[in-house]
């Protein structure tokens, strides 16, 4: 068994990926690994792949990098599963540095964080704009301290694999594999990694991606933290309603006369969605502690 797997998703990558792979394989010549290519193309990818020295698994299925890295996991056989793209903008070299913590027991998962030495025009605006709403988004609903939730660069110990939960077969699966790290309190550590201007044509749409990656996590917190979600969105309705209120209650203070009926109902509409909200947060979280103490025990008893 390796001590590292390197897994490295790809979709018409022939220009760029035999350097990777002869880059990674030199990087990490002093560690006992493997290099694992899903690929999805059809162009020359896997066979410039194979020529470089990796392993290469074709891609089952339509989806995109989700799924790829699902089945690399798979196929995988490290004690260290570590992830980067197949199309340049990762530099291999950093994989001493995003591994580095994991072998000296410092952490369960690493992410690498490409806003430390990022290439000028390497990731446009919209995409930096993006990452950073996504990421403050997910720090904010996972108590996490994330500079760039969105690195395609991770790593992480092979055997948290038996305890998290990967559902995502696109992009947001980036952000699943921080959300399963803060749900079970694994040690999480951000380091400084490059980033450079892809070769080849991006398949990433930072206007569709985006929100799928937004909506994903609205749902994993959905799952993980029912009661922070519907508490929040309880007390947004209820604010709401305040507000849709208060012409009302102004006019009648001030003229003693109650005509806006429409927006009185309003108001009592919101209040009440916001505290079935808050109500539906407090049983989802109650399921759920039931349901982590059953986890709970049938470990201890595995």
């Amino acid at each position: 068994m390796p001590k590292l797997s390197v897994v490295i998703p790809t979709k018409n990558e022939q220009d760029a990926i035999a350097g990777i792979i002869e880059k990674c394989r030199a990087v990490l010549a002093g560690i006992d690994h493997e290099v694992i290519v899903v690929d999805a193309s059809d162009d020359n990818t896997p066979a410039e792949a194979l020529r470089a020295g990796a392993k290469v698994v074709r891609q089952i299925g339509t989806g995109g990098v989700g799924e790829g890295l699902i089945q690399g996991f798979y196929w995988s056989r490290g004690e260290y599963i570590a992830l980067l793209d197949g199309d340049g903008t990762y530099d291999p070299a950093d994989l001493q540095k995003v591994v580095r913590p994991l072998l000296d027991g410092e952490a369960d998962v690493v992410n690498g964080n490409r806003f430390a030495n990022m290439e000028e025009g390497a990731m446009p605006f919209g995409n930096r704009a993006g990452n950073w709403i996504l990421t403050w988004v997910g720090n904010l609903l996972f108590h996490t301290r994330i500079k760039d939730s969105q690195s395609g660069m991770k790593a992480f110990r092979r055997d948290i694999m038996t305890r998290v939960s990967l559902w995502e077969r696109g992009f947001p699966i980036i952000s699943e594999i921080l959300a399963e790290a803060s749900k079970f309190d694994l040690r999480i550590v951000e380091v400084g990694i490059t980033y450079r201007r892809r070769l080849g044509k991006s398949k990433l749409r930072a206007s569709s991606e985006g929100p799928r990656i937004l909506w994903a996590i609205l749902n994993m917190l959905r799952d993980y933290d029912p009661l922070f979600l519907f508490t929040m969105i309880g007390l947004a309705l209820i604010a709401a309603g305040f507000v849709v209120a208060w012409p009302v209650a102004f006019e009648y203070v001030e003229r003693g006369v109650f005509t806006m009926l429409g927006r009185a109902l309003l108001a009592i509409l919101l209040w009440l969605s916001g505290l079935l909200s808050i109500f539906t947060g407090i049983v989802l979280d109650s399921i759920n502690y039931s349901l982590r103490k059953i986890e709970t025990h049938t470990a201890r008893h595995q």
